[in-house]
């Protein structure tokens, strides 16, 4: 790993910054939508006077301490929030950027192909629809803090010369803004399998040493807290690892569809139907997804950074879609880590035709516009649930968070009526029938999730 990445030039990467930040900009006048009310605005473990009180029953607590430290500045405003969820994604761009660069470096690539395909990865990655709900939601800051985090921590491992500290300082701080980024060790080991043949196996155990500490000392704090162990233990009581694992089979290939289409994209994606593990369509969708990583590592000699591209997309959305149960296995929020990796497939295709960039800046354009709509959707949860039910219109959990939405804006007739449809889509919806008692109650309908 001794090869210098290439360094795009200035203007390249302010072009690619001005576009990301133009995509999102609807999203700094975005309010509090979803859980954003429960876990940021009236959540106590997130506001300066009380986070330290609340610090040993919460989850995500150095997430909590990036909402403290900001109550304690900027305060809680929505705008101050926003604009941080921004400014994290700038960072994370230009992080994506290096660290692409470097491994198209590192497999062979010249400094000019090697910057073309850094530079088209990191840039259908950073206008991608899949995106706006970490970006412009105030609640998926965990999934953008932790990924900067990440992303450093590769960085500071690949380097020629890798620091160790920070290695090790970043790959514990990350899962402490959110647990997926405990895959950090397994991402390196893709990272060396892939583009670090040259390395002898004590300089690359070296590299990994560090990261794979700093992961395991996050998990040990992680495992300490009460909240987390419950939250496990709850998620296993519903399902076992086995059923859990039956359901990602499906819900994985729905999750890289929205990567594909991202019209489809919505806060609350359609759930797949689940058959038995014997049944033809579970045995159809398991097949590529254990032909992939073998395929991927048969191919890593002649093909690293595809090998490395796939293994990456795979390994990131292992840690909330595998073994532990989750109530929405299809999420868009897990495409933020794992669709960089897509991105650089896409980019590999790219780079290879005459006029790849161009190509690439028309279909980021194309992107953009996308994004920018499904940004505008967080400016309140009416606008963000009714977009939800529009896609979804059979969808009973869909129309009754349209419906508390309407309530809590106070427009009570159309509330009726879209709880009212849930409940004729499923009779047994509790949460919709006392939101319907409740209307004529004096304090809002608290918006949340249906357990």
């Amino acid at each position: 790993m001794s090869k210098a990445a290439p360094a795009p030039s200035v203007a390249a990467r302010a072009a690619l910054l001005v576009l990301t930040a133009a995509a999102f900009a609807p999203g700094l006048r975005a309010g509090f939508v979803y859980d954003d009310l429960r876990d940021v605005a009236e959540n106590p473990a997130a506001q300066a006077g009380t986070f330290l009180d609340r610090l040993p029953a919460t989850v995500r607590p150095l997430l909590k301490a990036s909402y403290a430290l900001q109550d304690a500045t900027t305060g809680l405003s929505p705008l101050a929030l926003h604009a941080v969820n921004l400014a994290l994604h700038l960072g994370a761009v230009l992080l994506v950027l290096a660290l692409l660069c470097r491994a198209a470096t590192l497999a062979g690539c010249g400094a000019e192909a090697a910057g073309r395909i850094g530079w088209i990865a990191a840039l259908l990655w950073a206008v991608h629809p899949a995106l706006a709900d970490t970006v412009t939601y105030v609640s998926g800051r965990s999934a953008g803090l932790s990924t900067v985090l990440l992303l450093g921590c590769l960085l500071a491992a690949t380097a020629e010369r890798p620091r160790w500290v920070a290695a090790f300082l970043l790959s514990l701080a990350a899962p402490l803004a959110r647990e997926t980024a405990l895959v950090a060790p397994l991402l390196l080991l893709a990272w060396q399998v892939c583009l670090g043949p040259d390395d002898t196996p004590a300089r690359a155990l070296r590299r990994a040493l560090p990261v794979w500490l700093g992961a395991l000392t996050a998990a040990l704090v992680i495992a300490a807290m009460a909240r987390h162990r419950d939250l496990v233990a709850f998620s296993l009581d519903q399902r076992g690892p086995l059923d859990a694992l039956r359901a990602n089979v499906f819900a994985i290939p729905e999750i890289l569809r929205l990567w594909v289409a991202p019209w489809r994209i919505s806060i609350l994606p359609s759930q797949p139907t689940v058959y038995g593990w014997t049944d033809a369509p579970t045995l159809w969708r398991l097949l590529p997804l254990v032909a992939l990583p073998v395929l991927a590592l048969g191919l890593r000699r002649q093909a690293p950074v595809a090998a490395f591209a796939v293994l990456w997309t795979l390994l990131a959305l292992a840690p909330t879609n595998s073994f532990i149960w989750r109530v929405d296995p299809v999420a868009v929020r897990p495409l933020y880590l794992a669709g960089i990796g897509l991105a650089l497939l896409a980019a590999l295709a790219l780079a290879r035709l005459p006029f790849g960039q161009w190509l690439a800046l028309a279909l980021a354009l194309g992107l953009a516009p996308l994004t920018w709509q499904r940004a505008v959707l967080f400016r309140d949860g009416v606008s963000l649930f009714a977009d939800a039910a529009a896609k979804a219109p059979n969808d009973a959990r869909a129309r009754m968070m349209h419906g508390l939405a309407l309530a809590n804006a106070g427009r009570v007739d159309e509330a009726r009526a879209a709880l009212g449809a849930a409940l004729t889509l499923d009779p047994f919806l509790t949460e919709a029938a006392n939101a319907l008692r409740l209307l004529d109650a004096t304090d809002p309908i608290y918006e949340k999730p249906a357990p």
